[in-house]
């Protein structure tokens, strides 16, 4: 067991089929969704029961290396779904130095648009852009964090 922190530090890494890094990935972030339906049982009366789960993949890519977004676009216009083979997220407690680290497989991308280019009279915005995408592997967490007590 470990003393309570804050979790300071949040990265995120995706591969391509080679194995390779593909970088600008500012943020990332993976949700388990559940759909439930509802079973009667004799005994206990109506319950619920999970139907069907995935998780949902939603990344935030800097423009500036934009290696992912070329990927999408060749993959979408050839009439092609593209897929990540793998994403690791690692969550850090820079404080006592434990991470937990989450990787989840064949994420199968479905941007339902992807700014190609665009600029803006005002401002310093950084240029980012957001995809999405589904897998319906199971994470697997590489590391996990210990357990914390107050």
């Amino acid at each position: 067991m470990a003393i309570a922190r804050d979790i300071k530090l949040k990265n995120c890494q995706i591969y391509d089929d080679n194995g390779d890094p593909i970088y600008g990935t500012l943020e990332g972030k993976m949700v388990l969704k559940v759909e439930y339906g509802d079973t009667n049982r004799l005994q206990r009366g109506k319950i619920q029961t999970v139907n069907d789960w995935n998780v949902e993949v939603t990344l935030t890519i800097t423009a500036t290396n934009a290696r992912l977004k070329y990927f999408c676009v060749e993959q979408l216009t050839k009439g092609k779904t593209p897929v990540l083979p793998f994403l690791i997220g690692e969550t850090l407690d820079k404080e006592a130095g434990n991470s937990e680290r989450v990787r989840i497989s064949n994420i199968v991308l479905n941007p339902e648009e992807i700014t190609l280019w665009e600029a803006k009279a005002d401002g310093n915005d950084n240029a980012t852009y957001e995809i999405k995408g589904m897998s319906n592997e199971k994470p697997d967490y590489l590391d996990k964090l210990p357990e914390y007590f107050d």
